[in-house]
């Protein structure tokens, strides 16, 4: 099995990165995004809810509880319980990660 905890952190460097990597990123609204983009106004509206400005601190918080939940002779670290612990699991699940592959 690989690493579940470095494949989350390496997850959340790349999101992390993208996020920066946009111009603009703390001005971004539904309104902007569909006269951009050219998409529907729901389409827009959730573009925008997930704009650089909400991930970067979402990510901060994914990659805190990452780091707090490590392995520590096969339990985790905070939990007790083994490792990886359901605590990484669900972030890594809310990233696209299937744990245990």
């Amino acid at each position: 099995m690989t690493d579940l905890r470095a494949h989350v952190l390496a997850r959340l460097d790349q999101l992390e990165q993208t996020a920066r990597d946009v111009p603009g990123a703390s001005i971004w609204n539904a309104r902007q995004v569909a006269g951009m983009t050219g998409v529907a106004p729901a389409v827009a509206e959730h573009i925008a809810q997930w704009s650089p400005a909400r991930i970067l601190p979402w990510t901060s918080g994914a990659r805190e509880l990452t780091e707090l939940h490590h392995d520590i002779d096969g339990k985790c670290a905070v939990c007790l319980d083994v490792y990886p612990c359901p605590t990484l699991s669900v972030v890594a699940r809310t990233l696209g990660i299937t744990p245990g592959r």
